[in-house]
């Protein structure tokens, strides 16, 4: 039902007495095609199903006029009440009431609220997306950036409902699923703007046919085909000559931006009375941006060994095999000493460096010691769709839609990965797909059924472009024979240079396909009308491991004090090369079952009661190619023997080998592995937990009976399934895969040590684990509920209503491998014993274990205004003052899911403001057609008359900083931990360039302790920003063929917006802005209309 709307409501006679048996029919303005019914014994009638647009309704009944309600405007999702009362006379007379096109909401208690086509349509989008939109609803949040990528996966999904984490949104589009859950929440295909018909979004105490969710359902609904042939052309273009220019660059960053596109619709057949409709649109996104790099490259004057006044230094003694010192020896040169001017002599600079430094893998500087520069990172996206909507005859009925959603994009620097030069990068090719096949069925006139299908999939495939290749002259070899990869290792120079270049772990693919089908029916039964539905979902994902089987080698000056003085030598401090590259087969079953009452209790109440049950098992692996860390299955009589250098002494007790052909024969420590599906391990590494059942209960009552004035409420349970990047970060785990590291190897060799000149033994790793918890992993629940008024003034509805949730189980990830805190000075100050020898899972090191035990709660209220505040201004307004408190683990990424604790050993150090709260957020879009000129003539009206503007105003306090200590405190000494600064009690707010607060407020806390700053208690910087649009349409015939002309502007007043603040504390600039908003940016717009 979500793609649709119904209408429902009772006749009477002029007494007041309920009539049975007359027969309504609402016939669709646009399309022609009509739906009949009959009311019941007490009067009531329901057409459930009906394609969103404009009606008329009409009832008749033998000895009773024609009573008939014209140019009712049905919105997706709406419950449209009319009631029609029938007067004694001929059938042949008619009664006609017009439609108000704005109503109270008299028959449900949810929260929701719609963006027109109108708005959909007319509202000026920067990157033209749906994010934009939703963030206009009241109780939304939002950090997205001003200029949005126009794709799907990888898109600006970060908007926020009612305090609830982003990735915990749910999109459909005609009913059917659109969301990736195999990242995180963000949607699969996205629609263009111009196919989009409009959406509704519901944020709170929903019916029970909506699930998976526990924050906002969107659903939207795209243009269909009409009785009439349409078609429409547009371009839009954005260019940096238009914009002004950002308030800390000195000059323009380079933009072009281009939409355009076209759609077609009407009748397949054109007949009188068509049954069958099309709509197809076609759209190209093109955007040619950039990423700018400033940073400290090698000098190509340093590349032959000389430096200069730059000082360096001869390795020692011990750091050195004898062969190796015999070579320094033989160059004339003094262990320890410095090297004579500066300068490495020929005969030591390794040829593995040199043959990549002569590839290329650095840039030359551009200004003094420093590559600044900019490099295009282009997008294109190219979209297709086709919507068929066919009845076969006023009881069955059948549409569906198929989306094709290709997006190819270039990142500089390669993306997810550390490299920041730009002489590597990476494509990012995702084909992304939707398909819908919705039928409708009229079994009676109080009997209807619905079926529906849905696939939403996407193949994203990452190939590394640039200098990827090895050279020929680069001999280096990997340490395993089945890492044959012809590409060039990561190197890292980690110390005063601090340049970076990787390909990282591409090419990587990823497969992923998700197919639903449900089915749902509608009884009308006096004055209940039931629902009862029941859907089943499949979701199957390929994808790669993050493997870096090319090798990483890292060089920080622990030889000559200079890290690139370490490259040229080949002497590189650490090196990890994972053992294989392999893929994963993640699988999850979703099943839902709903039963809902929609009871009107008399003409001013109307009750709705429901429940649902999700049954949202775990994700697992089809091939039991996954690993869990159980702590009830490590033996502590088998702790590992850790060896003076760190790693496991070969005779230790707890070790195994892998099942992977690749890995045969390697010893591993294994002690509290249980592989997923064996020996009764649970395939998704969790007990899954199937009560999951969800009450739904709801009211509206009309004060009055005359629909003016009417108290919504409601409370509901929601359950989240949770995205599956939870299992996809513990794939690497032991025995499947492994990252060997050996320290101080050579570059031309890294089987060698530096120390030895020998290949040392394979050391067995401490490893790293990210674990599931086994019982602490319940779906996420969301306890909704509301209480409002909504009430009509004039031609507006204004509603006011308190609006809260409490959720629980929410996910984070606990660090529960860690030392007692009484070590954690020592370990930060480097005296002592080392780190790995401190754990209770001795053997080990990190092991991240999820677990859904977080909670979180939110108040707020809400108030929102729509309707025709003048006979020309259409307005929408939503102000909502609100308190989300969310665990500090609630970071930007994976939609706010999987974070880590910032304590692990005290959850409530993390409690404090989400970092998506507000205050105040007020927004207002408009529609206006502006009076000028309407009753001129001529060519001046022509030129100066019928203009339009729209606009969207926005205003919002700060969210809160994430203020962290760093340096050698950062971690507090802990893997995984976030300390912060102690805090004195009070802060002021100078909110300058140089300090947006006051830095005196906070000190370092001692050495082992954490700082006593409340999470989230400091407030970034506000917004208050206009985005208006221009537009004018010329006519060329009386049919409505037309072109409009069209100018949009973002920040039209080009005021500068802080929007980052330095957050961590020991950082130079600490407390100082170290961003802004975009500057004003124009939008040039053609459209067509036939």
């Amino acid at each position: 039902w979500a793609q649709e709307a119904e209408i429902a409501g009772t006749v009477t006679d002029s007494s007041g007495g309920a009539i049975p048996g007359v027969s309504i029919t609402a016939t669709n303005i646009e399309t022609g095609l009509a739906r009949t019914t009959l009311s019941n014994d007490v009067g009531q009638f329901l057409l459930p199903s009906l394609r969103i647009g404009r009606y008329n309704v009409k009832a008749t009944l033998e000895g009773f006029k024609t009573a008939e309600q014209q140019d009712l405007i049905l919105k997706v999702g709406d419950r449209a009440r009319v009631d029609l009362q029938l007067q004694v006379g001929e059938v042949s007379e008619t009664v006609t009431v017009a439609s108000d096109s704005l109503a109270v909401k008299s028959e449900t208690g949810e929260i929701s609220e719609v963006i027109t086509g109108q708005q959909v349509t007319q509202l000026a989008t920067n990157g033209r997306t749906i994010y934009s939109l939703v963030a206009l609803m009241p109780g939304t949040t939002s950090n997205l950036p001003d200029t949005q990528v126009p794709t799907s996966v990888g898109g600006n999904a970060n908007v926020s409902f009612n305090g609830q984490r982003m990735s915990h949104n749910i999109y459909l589009i005609d009913g059917g699923e659109n969301l990736d859950r195999g990242g995180a929440g963000t949607i699969s295909v996205m629609p263009s703007i111009d196919a989009i018909a409009e959406f509704r979004a519901l944020s709170s105490n929903y019916a029970p046919e909506y699930g998976l969710s526990s924050a906002g359902t969107m659903t939207m609904i795209l243009q269909s085909g009409t009785s009439k042939y349409h078609a429409s052309a547009w371009e839009f273009n954005r260019n940096d000559a238009y914009n002004a220019r950002n308030f800390f660059q000195a000059k323009k960053t380079p933009v072009r931006f281009n939409v355009f596109g076209f759609n077609v619709s009407g009748p397949i057949i054109p007949t009188d009375n068509p049954k069958s409709f099309f709509f197809y649109n076609m759209e190209w996104r093109k955007s040619k941006s950039s990423s700018n790099f400033n940073r400290v490259v090698p000098l190509p004057g340093n590349y032959g060994g000389n430096f200069g006044a730059t000082a360096i230094n001869v390795p020692t003694a011990e750091q050195l095999s004898p062969a190796m010192q015999a070579k320094f020896a033989a160059a004339g040169l003094t262990l320890g000493a410095p090297f004579p001017n500066n300068t490495i002599p020929a005969s030591l600079l390794d040829p593995a460096a040199q043959s990549l430094l002569k590839a290329g893998i650095f840039p030359a500087p551009t200004d003094g010691d420093r590559y600044v520069g900019s490099v295009p990172t282009p997008t294109d996206v190219r979209e297709e769709i086709v919507r068929i909507d066919h009845a076969f005859s006023e009881k069955f009925s059948i549409f569906g839609h198929w989306i094709s959603d290709h997006v190819d994009q270039t990142y500089n620097p390669t993306m997810w990965s550390g490299s920041n030069v730009p002489t590597v990068s990476n494509t990012f090719g995702n084909p992304s797909y939707s398909a819908v096949v919705h039928t409708v069925y009229t079994i009676s006139p109080t009997l209807l059924m619905e079926s529906a299908f849905n696939y939403n999939g996407n193949r994203i495939h990452i190939l590394p472009a640039g200098l990827v290749a090895r050279p020929n002259d680069f001999l280096s070899k990997e340490l395993f024979e089945g890492n044959e990869e012809d590409r060039i290792p990561q190197i890292g120079l980690g110390g005063s240079t601090g340049a970076t270049y990787s390909a990282n772990w591409v090419p990587w693919n990823n497969k992923a396909d998700d197919y639903q089908i449900r089915q749902d029916i509608a009884w009308t039964r006096g004055e209940h009308q039931f629902k009862f539905g029941a859907s089943w979902a499949f979701y199957a994902k390929i994808q790669d491991l993050f493997t870096q089987t090319q090798g990483v080698f890292g060089f920080n000056g622990a030889y000559t004090g200079n890290d690139f003085a370490d490259f040229l030598l080949g002497l590189a401090n650490t090196y990890n090369e994972a053992t294989v590259k392999d893929a994963g087969t993640w699988n999850n079953q979703s099943w839902a079952a709903y039963a809902q009452d929609h009871w009107r209790v008399n003409k001013q109440l109307a009750l709705d009661f429901g429940l649902r049950w999700d049954g949202i098992p775990h994700t697992y692996e089809a091939n039991h190619r996954m690993s869990n860390f159980y702590p009830s299955l490590y033996d502590s009589s088998k702790k590992a023997i850790l060896l003076p250098s760190g790693t496991i002494d070969p005779s230790s007790p707890g070790l195994g080998t892998s099942p992977v052909p690749q890995m045969a024969g390697m010893s591993l420590y294994l002690n509290g592995i249980g592989i997923t599906g064996v020996d009764g391990n649970p395939n998704g590494m969790t007990k899954d937990k199937w009560w999951n059942f969800g009450p739904r209960v709801g009211f509206a009552y009309d004060l009055t009976g005359a629909g003016k004035t009417v108290l919504r409420g409601g409370f509901g349970i929601m359950y989240e399934r949770i995205q599956g990047n939870d299992m996809y970060n513990g794939g690497g785990n032991s025995p499947f895969s492994l990252n060997v590291n050996n320290n101080n190897v050579l570059l031309s060799d890294p089987s060698t040590s530096i120390q030895t000149g020998v290949a040392p033994p394979r050391p067995i790793s401490v490893g790293s684990l990210q674990g599931i918890s086994l019982t602490d992993y319940n779906p996420t629940t969301s306890y909704q509920y509301s209480f409002g008024v909504e009430r009509e003034l004039g031609k507006s509805v204004v509603s006011v209503a308190y609006v809260g949730n409490r959720t629980h189980y929410l996910s984070r990830n606990r660090q529960i491998n860690i030392p007692d805190p009484s070590h954690l000075a020592d370990l930060i100050n480097g005296v002592g014993a080392s780190y790995n020898t401190l754990l209770p899972y001795l053997g080990w090191g990190n092991i991240g274990m999820y677990e859904n035990l977080d909670k979180s709660h939110y108040n707020s209220l809400q108030v929102s205004l729509r309707g025709q505040v003048a006979s020309d201004l259409n307005l929408q307004g939503a102000y909502t003052l609100s308190r989300a408190i969310d665990p500090g683990n609630l970071g930007a990424g994976n939609g706010g899911d999987l974070n880590n604790m910032p304590n692990p050993y005290d959850e409530t150090y993390g409690i404090g403001r989400s970092l998506t709260d507000r205050t105040h957020v007020a927004t207002f879009n408009f529609i206006w057609d502006l009076p000028v000129m309407r009753n001129g003539s001529g060519v001046a009206k022509a030129i100066a008359g019928g203009w339009q503007m729209s606009g969207i105003v926005l205003a919002q306090t700060g969210n809160p900083l994430n203020i962290t200590l760093g340096g050698k405190q950062g971690s507090n000494g802990v893997s995984g931990g976030t300390n912060r600064p102690n805090f004195s009690g009070s802060v002021s707010y100078p909110k300058t360039v140089g300090a947006w607060f006051d830095k005196a407020a906070f000190s370092t806390p001692t050495v082992g302790q954490w700082g006593n700053l409340e999470y989230g208690s400091i407030i970034g910087p506000g917004r208050h920003n206009w985005n208006l649009a221009l537009f004018k349409s010329f006519e060329f015939n009386e049919r409505g063929s037309r072109l409009e002309v069209r100018i949009e502007s973002f920040n039209t007043w080009n005021h500068t917006q802080f929007s980052a603040v330095s957050s961590q504390f020991t950082a130079s600039n600490f407390g100082q802005v170290t961003g802004v908003q975009d500057p004003r940016n124009l939008q040039l717009g053609l459209k067509l209309f036939y």
